[in-house]
């Protein structure tokens, strides 16, 4: 069987279709939901450790309060 070897191409960051190699992205939509994608990921972060240091400081205060 005859190997087939595909032109050097990268896959798209967001889409995943093939684009010429050394590019990100296919297309600025593509480019503008990844950044969304990441702000929304970041912002979840945030939210996260927000949510744990407060449980941690609640924790704390009632276990002051009990002694």
């Amino acid at each position: 069987m005859a190997s087939l070897r595909l032109p050097e191409h990268a896959h798209c960051k967001f889409c995943g279709d093939p684009i010429p190699f050394g590019e990100e992205y296919c297309n600025e939509k593509c480019r503008k939901g990844e950044a969304d994608r990441l702000a929304a990921e970041k912002k979840k972060d945030y939210i996260f450790y927000g949510v744990t240091i407060t449980i941690i400081i609640a924790l704390l205060i009632i276990r002051i309060l009990t002694r």
